[in-house]
């Protein structure tokens, strides 16, 4: 922090008279021009782009329209004497020094430009709703103030150009416009913004003896938007709850004196270097000094820079681009209309009255379900948004949401939320190998997995979920592939019926099953003695033919559960323990375990399933506690059912929508 100066104590043989905002500009992006400019001043004439041409073409044009304003000048002729200004100045402007583009080749394309940015800006501006207290106002004085209980006069004068200064609701605000192509990120933080604020801050309040409530950036947009939305856009920082900004501002101010004083300093690039909160927080707190980082970690009694960090930006508040989006939309919770907002502004605004705050990122639609996807911001733990999923459907209006936290393989946070109208795919692609398709993702390609690398599938849901349908997809899939048999075992003698003319075997009463298992178990231990003796590990290194085998069991439970017997035998115990040793080891010798139950209790699905059957398909379920039995979490308790289903393999979870019947 700059040290308590008086003014008449001026560093001695300091170079520059004054510090304008671009000054600092200058400075932190072209230090070589600086020193010839302001330093040594040499002035070097440079041409100019034609945007920038345009903008203080602008600033003549409003300067011009302003000041017959402010003397209650007949507005219409207000307007046409700020046009001819701007215009003139165009006009007059050196071609030579012009840097022309494919977009503006000419100065007349460059004046439509003009006309219709200016225009637009006096339609939608509204004249008169304001007192203007200056107008393309000089003001360079010595700044004296006192900051976080300490006195500071700055040892260099401060200059700027202030577009406009108005008196508004009894509240001084100081305006800045601008003509831009497009509008700016408002949610980025914008170091050259910060600066300028600050600065003309200093200013306004130093000339009126009065501390302005804000800057307002207006931006005038010269290209037309094809929505008809306005073309003007306010952009309003209020002083008082950027506190931040101020100290930015005395952090930059200290180093960059020291600098053109003699000192070795770093001093960054406000256009590129602050692009994050975490930039930010730690050049204010000196954290790029190793003995300032040290001596805050021991006052804040953490052990990394990561933890002092966090500890630093939650004693901010929230962080700036947060603050920000809540200052523009939500001002207050007790004024919230959820009804005229958009569903990532629900969810954000409903999470913020919690003290969570996430960004919007982005939203993808899919067949099922549209994925809204967020930044969430440092702190923030997953534990705890996943706990707000009833919070979320409450605002959206909309029950079956799931939240994730993370979305796999980010760092974004996810919340699905169910289509009104649903995709239901169906199924063109023909297999790729065992490469089967399983379903259609998010993004609406056709979701494929290697049947054999499963090596052993689970599926479950509660009835009606889509079970059915998937095995049907899964097994007219296989049914086309060669050196496949299917083995099919149907209790219900319904779902599996339709393929029984292509499987090797089809049973659907337990003795007959019981006694195939105890068969396929024996063909393994055939099958590991003719691999042992060709020395292959598995049937993709054995050179004879060895056809795959799939196994398919519908119903599991019907069949494990209750104690069906015959004599001594226990035909459910049996069959588990078969079905046990071919998921343990029947996959090297290439058969392929698929079983399905609607019924997913630990009664059903034991560890022991569980541990031999890493491939899971979860369907709707009917209680949270069923998707913690087939996944180990919960979620699928809020699929909507009809093939909405969660695919959970070694390349972790996705959420697929299955193909029709």
């Amino acid at each position: 922090m700059i040290k308590s100066l008086t003014t008449n104590q001026r560093i001695e043989n300091f170079p520059l008279k004054h510090y304008s905002y671009s000054t600092f500009i200058a400075f932190s992006t072209n230090p070589i021009l600086f020193k010839i400019q302001y330093m040594n001043g040499d002035t070097i004439d440079t041409t100019c782009n034609i945007s920038s041409v345009i903008g203080k073409a602008f600033h003549q044009a409003m300067q011009a329209y302003y000041s017959l304003i402010n003397i209650n000048s007949d507005e219409q002729e207000a307007i046409k004497q700020g046009l001819e200004e701007g215009m003139k100045y165009l006009d007059e402007y050196n071609d030579g020094f012009i840097e022309f583009s494919s977009t503006v080749p000419n100065k007349q394309k460059a004046q439509e430009i003009l006309a219709f940015a200016y225009n637009n800006y006096v339609a939608e501006h509204k004249a008169g709703k304001e007192e203007i207290i200056g107008c393309e106002k000089l003001i360079e004085t010595d700044v004296e103030v006192e900051w976080r209980g300490e006195k500071l006069a700055l040892p260099v004068k401060l200059k700027g150009y202030l577009d406009k200064i108005i008196q508004e609701e009894k509240k001084l605000k100081i305006i800045d416009y601008k003509t831009v192509r497009s509008f700016s990120d408002d949610d980025k933080i914008d170091g050259a913004k910060m600066i300028q604020a600050i600065q003309y801050y200093f200013l306004v309040a130093a000339e009126y003896k009065e501390a302005p409530y804000s800057m307002i950036y207006e931006e005038v947009k010269t290209t037309k938007n094809r929505d008809g939305s306005p073309q003007v856009r306010r952009y309003e920082i209020v002083y008082s709850d950027n506190e931040l900004f101020f100290d930015f501002y005395f952090r930059l101010y200290d180093d960059m004196t020291r600098a053109i004083n003699g000192e070795a300093v770093f001093v960054p690039n406000i256009f590129t270097f602050f692009d994050n909160e975490v930039s930010l927080i730690s050049y204010i707190h000196r954290l790029d000094v190793e003995e300032n980082a040290a001596k805050e970690m021991k006052k804040l009694r953490v052990n990394t820079i990561t933890d002092l960090l966090k500890k630093k930006i939650q004693n901010a508040g929230n962080m700036r681009k947060f603050l920000q989006t809540a200052e523009k939309k939500f001002i207050s919770a007790k004024n919230l209309n959820y009804n005229k907002m958009r569903t990532e502004e629900k969810i954000q605004t409903k999470l913020m009255e919690h003290g969570m705050m996430i960004q919007f990122d982005s939203m993808v639609e899919g067949n099922t379900v549209d994925l809204y996807r967020f930044n969430p911001s440092i702190g923030l733990k997953m534990s705890k948004l996943l706990s707000f999923s009833a919070d979320i459907e409450q605002v959206v209006g909309v029950s079956g949401i799931r939240v994730l936290a993370p979305i796999p393989n980010t760092s974004l946070v996810g919340f699905e939320i169910p289509r009104k109208e649903r995709i239901f795919p169906e199924i063109t692609a023909t297999p790729d190998g065992f490469n089967l398709a399983m379903g259609v993702d998010i993004m609406g390609a056709v979701y494929r997995f290697d049947i054999t690398k499963a090596p052993h599938t689970l599926v479950a849901g509660a009835t009606g979920s889509g079970k059915s349908v998937f095995l049907a997809s899964i097994l007219s899939q296989l049914s086309t592939l060669p050196k496949v048999e299917l083995h099919l075992f149907d209790p219900k003698m319904v779902e599996l019926s339709q393929f029984r003319s292509k499987a090797i075997e089809y049973y659907s009463d337990i003795e007959s099953i019981y006694l195939a298992l105890e068969q396929l178990v024996a063909e393994m231990n055939v099958r590991y003695g003719r691999l042992s003796e060709a020395g292959a590990r598995n049937i993709d290194e054995y050179s004879v033919d060895m056809n795959y085998k799939f196994v398919v069991i519908d119903e599991f439970g019907d069949l494990i559960v209750g104690n069906k017997s015959e004599g001594e035998l226990n035909f459910s115990k049996e069959i588990m323990k078969n079905i046990l040793i071919l998921a343990q080891k029947a996959r090297a010798c290439g058969i392929h375990l698929i079983i399905a139950t609607q019924r997913p209790s630990t009664q059903i699905i034991t560890g022991d399933i569980k541990a031999n059957f890493p491939t899971k398909v979860a369907f709707r379920c009917a209680k949270a506690t069923d998707s913690q039995v087939v996944l180990g979490e919960s979620g699928a308790e809020k699929l909507l059912g009809k093939g909405d289903m969660i695919f959970s393999s070694d390349e972790g979870d996705v959420r697929l929508q299955g193909f029709k019947n």
